[in-house]
């Protein structure tokens, strides 16, 4: 107990890094400073408060800083042990979706989305949580078998794979195509981190490829989606619209942007404030506003790969890279899907997009980041 104390104490002192927490703030303050502008239009409209979405986003950012602080301090041996449980939890919000009565549920003219819970006094999306559970989970069976030991280790992988797999299957039942994509890019960077061996990470990739045509052809959305990528103009008034305008929000930011209170901002782009927040972003502060924030999310990666390769603990680095290589994927692909580079997906745009689960689940991988990099020799060296 005594040595469970001092490890304890060992761990809660050493020095979490001050340019990485304030990078990460500034992400986020920049995101709610660009929410109010971006969404106090459709406010307006649909509940006559201009200030509805930021004042809601300003409380999801309260508890997802409390997230940040909690995962930032928490010894990450005793969330190591967490891990299964963690996940397993996860598992149980996931089939709870598809629950009738508690599972809310969304529809369009051709697909059922189940994504929420709906609790009564509170709404949220379990696979965003999902994300962090999976992120430390996989690095609590990485970070003590070696993989590229494959005949050795391949027993004790199958069935910690096999629960992934099924966390996984849930949030594609969903359907959550882009969160999927998320997440299983994730998992394979961590396992070529790990040291599985580049060839055999792409031929599974490559195996996996008649699953995914299989699943685009099996839901209807996404073959329309693809049509509507492919030439967004021909369906500007239908399923094209909100990309279309998302070009137009480019176009007319311009170098410096609109200027603000105008009457005119965003009359266009249409909830444009959860995952096109970055088109209004452009339209409202321009190319420079762009450039700042493409800036920060430059700074917070580089810190953070400066930090981590000081790291020697296979857990802590395994959960930090993956925290770090979540936000980074989340917010490639979501860049891609506004500038029409791929389909869209519904992916957010880390701790930027309107959403409490999301920006909760952000500011958690950021605290598990924060927390590992505390390991680096760079920061606990004097």
């Amino acid at each position: 107990m005594k040595e469970l104390w001092s490890e304890t104490q060992r761990i809660l002192s050493a020095r979490r890094d001050i340019p990485l927490f304030v990078i990460l703030i500034s992400i986020a303050g920049l995101g709610l400073f660009a929410l109010h502008p971006a969404s106090s239009l459709q406010a307006r409209i649909e509940t006559g408060d201009a200030d509805f979405y930021f004042t809601k986003q300003l409380f999801f950012a309260v508890i997802g800083i409390i997230g940040l602080f909690f995962f930032t301090f928490f010894p990450l041996d005793a969330m190591r042990k967490l891990a299964l449980p963690g996940l397993l939890f996860c598992i149980v919000l996931l089939i709870l979706v598809f629950v009738p009565g508690i599972g809310h549920k969304v529809s369009s003219r051709t697909e059922s989305f189940h994504r929420w819970l709906d609790l009564r006094f509170v709404r949220f999306q379990p696979s965003e949580f999902a994300k962090v559970a999976l992120v430390v989970y996989a690095a609590h069976i990485l970070g003590r078998v070696n993989v590229s030991a494959l005949d050795a280790n391949f027993r004790r992988l199958a069935w910690p794979f096999a629960i992934m797999v099924f966390a996984v299957f849930l949030i594609l039942k969903g359907p959550q195509y882009g969160t999927t994509l998320c997440i299983l890019c994730v998992l394979a960077v961590m396992v070529f981190l790990s040291g599985f061996p580049l060839k055999q990470i792409l031929m599974i990739s490559l195996s996996a490829v008649p699953l995914a045509v299989f699943g685009a052809v099996f839901w209807e959305y996404r073959i329309e989606r693809l049509r509507v990528w492919l030439d967004p103009f021909a369906y500007r008034h239908e399923g094209g619209y909100q990309l279309v305008t998302s070009f137009r929000a480019f176009a007319e930011g311009g170098l410096t942007g609109q200027e603000i209170g105008t009457g005119f901002a965003h009359r266009y782009l249409t909830y444009g404030h959860t995952d096109f927040i970055l088109p209004l972003f452009a339209e409202d502060f321009g190319i420079a506003g762009v450039f700042l924030l493409f800036a920060l999310y430059f700074a917070f990666v580089w810190r953070s790969i400066h930090l981590l390769r000081h790291v020697q603990m296979p857990f802590h680095f395994m959960a930090g890279a993956g925290a770090l290589v979540m936000i980074m994927v989340q917010t490639l692909l979501n860049v891609a899907v506004v500038t029409g580079l791929v389909p869209t997906t519904g992916v957010s745009l880390p701790f930027f997009s309107y959403g409490g689960s999301s920006l909760i689940a952000s500011f958690c991988l950021g605290g598990i980041l924060l927390n590992a990099s505390a390991q680096s020799e760079v920061v606990s060296s004097p």
